[in-house]
């Protein structure tokens, strides 16, 4: 019920906004003419087939999140040195965190 209120008053203010144009208050103009252009603009971003496909749900990333395997050697976790650990030296310098 609140919508169909919300839309009644919404109309009912635009029009009264288009009466002030005819009426020659040149300042209220801009109100009367953004909202039909951007209502066309979603019309015509959804007949072109914008915004989201039908089977993808919005918080889902493309994938389902995953990385795309590598061309350019082996897929899988990275080998690890088990005698040196974050954080300590190998060859003098310290060792980045991982």
């Amino acid at each position: 019920m609140w919508i169909v209120t919300g839309l009644v008053l919404g109309a009912v203010v635009y029009a009264g906004l288009v009466l002030m144009v005819v009426a020659g208050v040149t300042a209220v103009v801009p109100l009367v003419l953004v909202p039909p252009v951007l209502i066309g603009l979603i019309a015509a971003n959804n007949l072109l087939g914008g915004g989201r496909s039908h089977g993808r749900s919005p918080g889902r990333p493309v994938g389902q999140g995953r990385a795309p395997l590598s061309s350019s050697g082996p897929n899988g976790a990275m080998p690890t040195d088990p005698s040196t650990s974050a954080g300590s030296t190998v060859g003098g310098k310290p060792s980045e965190p991982r």
